[in-house]
């Protein structure tokens, strides 16, 4: 078990700025590998967060065309797709996710963030990696997390996400 929890540790440690206000929760189900900065709240629990490490098989995300696993990726997700949360956050030109998406399309290059409006990943940035590179540990995916951290929280979309009233919706 100790062995697991340290291969966590460097991403943790990296992406520990942006985790205010979140929980955090790390784990590896065979297709995503890294740690959910999240929230939680309402009657039926739906989830709110950002996930940032490795896209280790695509398979179960059809909707990420060109994959090349493993990949290093971040999203910012409400789950389940079908719930007032997320019709709140996501749905409509004035949500948090389609201003992010509007204000980061201009500044993420090469990098590009995706918007996926019927996807539980609504908002996807992710980076192929270069060969050798498919650990939690490299520099080159730590920087990747840690600077698309930075542009979500640029875009206000973080905050919006710490602070979003569960019982409002």
């Amino acid at each position: 078990m100790a062995k697991e929890q340290s291969e966590f540790l460097p991403l943790e440690r990296a992406i520990a700025p942006f985790a205010e206000g979140f929980s955090v929760r790390s784990g590896n189900d065979g297709f995503l590998s890294g740690v959910y900065l999240h929230r939680s709240g309402g009657p039926r629990k739906p989830e709110i967060g950002v996930f940032a490490g490795l896209l280790l098989d695509a398979t179960p995300f059809p909707h990420l065309t060109r994959v090349h696993a493993p990949e290093a990726i971040v999203q910012a997700y409400v789950k389940p797709v079908k719930s007032a949360v997320r019709k709140s956050l996501v749905h409509g030109e004035e949500s948090f996710f389609q201003v992010a998406y509007t204000t980061l399309n201009p500044i993420a290059s090469p990098e590009p963030f995706e918007f996926f409006e019927k996807e539980p990943f609504a908002l996807v940035r992710r980076r192929r990696l270069p060969e050798g590179a498919d650990s939690l540990m490299d520099r080159r995916l730590l920087e990747f997390c840690r600077g698309s951290l930075a542009l979500l929280g640029q875009a206000g979309l973080l905050d919006a996400l710490r602070q979003f009233d569960f019982a409002a919706v």
